[in-house]
Order: structure tokens, then C-alpha cells, then sequence
């Protein structure tokens, strides 16, 4: 692996704050090319992507999901969707992709938070407000487990430490090993 690559993974942090600095439509193609390139059972591809810029949408998203103000400023939202009849493993597929979507944006010099919590009752709230307002076709088993909100940072986080992550208490070799679990 890359010293890049591991550098990216721990420069990704929840960013809650963004500048008014507009993100691309170039970017958000590249985050996007990045998310379908995740692994997903069988090769099945069952995400959707929905870009959301409109700040009546992300104004209302914000108020559904109460802990999350920061829905409203952030100049993108991406919704990653899936057809669940698709995959029996629809939400880690997409989830999956919603990984590399992060890690993409970190690479792009973006902040972004990750959002997800599809079997909660203001979740589904929020979906039903989303499937109405941006016709998303639930007939046709379309499902939105999962919001990235993407912008520049408004302050640049610290990248996560080694030290602070990588707890070997965790990790086990050929066997489980009885010794504490960590925290």
C-alpha cells in the first residue's frame, strides 16, 4: 500500500463546517466515480446516487434530522441509494461506496460526514420527505439509507493518529485470544 493512500485514510475526519466555497460538478463526478468503484456482492451495482444542492432541501433535511445542522450549509449532499431487491447486501454495498466517496473527497482537499441511520424513526422521516420532494421511485424499491454532506472545510481537522487507532488489543492472529477487548 501507498504511504498516499494510508495518508488519506487518516486525514478522513467528520467535517461539520464548510465555507460558502461552491464544490464542482468535476468533483462531485469524481467522488462519484469513486463510489462505484466499491466492492458490492456479485457485482450486482445496486446504488444510486442522488446530488443535492438545494438549500429548500438541505434546510428541510437539517430540521428533520435535528442532530444534524450542519445539512443545511453544506454546499453538497449525496444521497447514496439501492435497489434492495438487487443484493441481499444492498446496505453494506452501499455503505461501501459511501466509503470511497469519503476517502474521495478527502483526497479532493473536501470535508465530508457521513449520515446513516436508515431504521430510525426521523430517518424515515427525512426519506419520506426526500422520496416526495425529489420523486424518488419507491415503487420501483428504491431505499436512501445513507446522506454524505460534502463542502470545503471551514477549519482543517488534525488527521487521525496511529496511536490514537490502531489498538492491537483488537487484532488476533489464527485464534481469538483471551486478553482484554479494548475499548
Amino acid at each position: 500500500m501507498s504511504d498516499e493512500i494510508l495518508e488519506t485514510m487518516r486525514q478522513r475526519r467528520t467535517v461539520r463546517e464548510y465555507t460558502d466555497d461552491e464544490v464542482s460538478e468535476e468533483q462531485v463526478e469524481r467522488l462519484l466515480e469513486a463510489a462505484t468503484m466499491a466492492p458490492n456482492r456479485l457485482n450486482r451495482q445496486p446504488w444510486h446516487f442522488l446530488v443535492i444542492r438545494e438549500d429548500e432541501v438541505k434546510e428541510k433535511l437539517a430540521g428533520i434530522l435535528t442532530l444534524h445542522p450542519h445539512l443545511a450549509s453544506a454546499p453538497v449532499i449525496i444521497g447514496v441509494g439501492a435497489r434492495p431487491e438487487l443484493s441481499s447486501t444492498w446496505r453494506m454495498d452501499a455503505m461501501a461506496a459511501a466509503e470511497n466517496l469519503l476517502l474521495a473527497a478527502t483526497a479532493e482537499g473536501l470535508g465530508s460526514a457521513l449520515l446513516a441511520n436508515p431504521d430510525g424513526t426521523l430517518w424515515q422521516t427525512a426519506e419520506e420527505m426526500l422520496n416526495k420532494m425529489l420523486h424518488i421511485p419507491v415503487q420501483r424499491g428504491v431505499r436512501l439509507p445513507i446522506l454524505v454532506a460534502v463542502g470545503y472545510p471551514a477549519e482543517e481537522p488534525e488527521p487521525h493518529r496511529t496511536e490514537d487507532r490502531f489498538d492491537r488489543t483488537k487484532i488476533h492472529y489464527g485464534a481469538w485470544e483471551e486478553r482484554e477487548l479494548g475499548g
